[in-house]
């Protein structure tokens, strides 16, 4: 909530406007980052757990 009060009343306010714009087009852009990048790292985190176990006993 601080860098919402600061943003605004900064001179950062002008400086976020062009980058708005270029923002609001390739807005899927940033939906297939953030959606490849939340299943990639589940997916890495829930390899990791069984991958884990399941190496230690076929180690053992």
């Amino acid at each position: 909530a601080p860098p919402s009060p600061d943003y605004i009343p900064g001179p950062e306010e002008p400086e976020q406007a062009p980058p708005s714009p270029d923002y609001a087009p390739g807005p899927e852009h940033a939906d297939d980052e953030i959606a490849e990048t939340e299943p990639f790292e589940t997916d890495e985190s829930a390899a990791t757990p069984p991958l884990h176990p399941a190496y230690r006993m076929t180690a053992g």
